[in-house]
């Protein structure tokens, strides 16, 4: 049975102890709070999104503009008060993303600080790649080869390279291309038009190129044997393309763990959105409102990954750098090793 509202209010038992994360990334903030029980199992009581598009306005003067803090602020002074209510101990909060770029980027979190007591921490890409990982592993099934794990967000793209049974072997990067750059760069017409789709299919194999290259040696230099090579995405375009394929009314995360897309179907749906206008995207099933504008540029990354590692399917998972934050968050307050694949493990009731 699942929690009811006024349990998830109520203070913890003497037993339990609650823990929260925010993800402050450069399209969307989240928020994930998790009560401990037993001192090893982690429910998850309360989550929330909401799209502030913190990076809107960044490419013209690499500075996070006013109208994008303000709305960002907003939702975080929301989020103290949802924490202050459950009753957490403890939040830990990462900065990604656009944030790690902007000019202006220590008074924003100076005001964060200000208004909602919150105090951010701009996670490195080494952080973030590492903190995604570990919330990944921790709602899929052990992989038998070496995995890839890339990160799409907002303003860049955090690939991760590892083995579940080499946890000292972990390889990261990142770079500075994402969904909302990408549109707010190239696709701003609706529909955006051959010559844009063009320039932004060519800026995307000339940024990405590189980096894949290095992804796949690591990746074969972890599984010399050549076992079965996973890819696995996650963060906001990689779920909702999951949720279009699914045609889902009502999100469910746990529907979206481990689905498998398929680069054919990637591709149709590419030249579905490119001839489709903000209007007509408003009305696909398992699009999020207010990710009909960005949802083409991050299918096309999400295409051109696959594309560059020649593999034709990929694994999506809704875990990512959340999760893993809430996870870390936990186990240094608990005195426990900072490693991959922790000792804490979910537990979801069942409603």
């Amino acid at each position: 049975m699942s929690r009811t509202q006024q349990e998830v209010d109520a203070p913890p038992g003497p037993s339990k102890a609650r823990f929260g994360a925010i993800d402050l990334g450069s399209h969307t903030i989240r928020l994930l709070v998790g009560e401990l029980q037993g001192g090893k199992r982690m429910e998850p009581l309360h989550g929330d999104r909401k799209i502030t598009r913190l990076a809107q306005g960044f490419q013209l003067h690499q500075c996070l503009t006013e109208p994008a803090m303000g709305r960002s602020l907003r939702v975080l002074e929301d989020y103290a008060r949802v924490l202050k209510s459950m009753h957490v101990s403890s939040v830990a909060c990462g900065a990604t993303g656009v944030i790690r770029r902007a000019q202006n980027s220590g008074e924003f979190l100076h005001r964060v600080h200000s208004s909602s007591g919150i105090s951010p921490r701009i996670l490195s890409e080494q952080e973030e790649a590492f903190l995604s990982a570990k919330g990944v592993l921790s709602v899929l099934p052990p992989c038998s080869g070496a995995v890839i794990l890339f990160d799409l967000g907002g303003s860049s793209t955090e690939f991760t390279v590892f083995h579940p049974r080499q946890q000292d072997k972990l390889w990261c990067t990142s770079v500075f291309l994402g969904a909302a750059t990408t549109t707010e760069r190239f696709l701003i017409k609706d529909p955006p038009g051959t010559a844009a789709m063009n320039q932004a299919t060519a800026h995307m194999a000339s940024t990405l190129g590189p980096t894949l290259e290095r992804v796949s040696r690591c990746a074969g230099d972890l599984s010399p044997s050549a076992p079965p090579l996973t890819l696995v995405g996650t963060a906001g375009t990689v779920t909702t393309l999951a949720a279009m394929k699914l045609e889902m009314t009502h999100y469910r995360a746990e529907r979206v763990n481990g689905l498998i897309l398929e680069k054919d179907w990637i591709a149709g749906k590419i030249e579905e959105l490119a001839s489709s206008s903000l209007e007509e995207r408003r009305h696909m099933k398992g699009l999020e409102k207010g990710r009909e504008d960005i949802i083409l540029g991050g299918a096309l990354v999400v295409h051109k990954i696959l594309e560059g590692l020649n593999l034709d399917t990929m694994v999506v998972t809704d875990a990512g750098l959340l999760e893993g934050l809430l996870l870390d968050g936990a186990e240094r307050i608990l005195g426990l090793p900072k490693t991959l694949l922790g000792p804490l493990t979910w537990h979801t009731q069942k409603g």
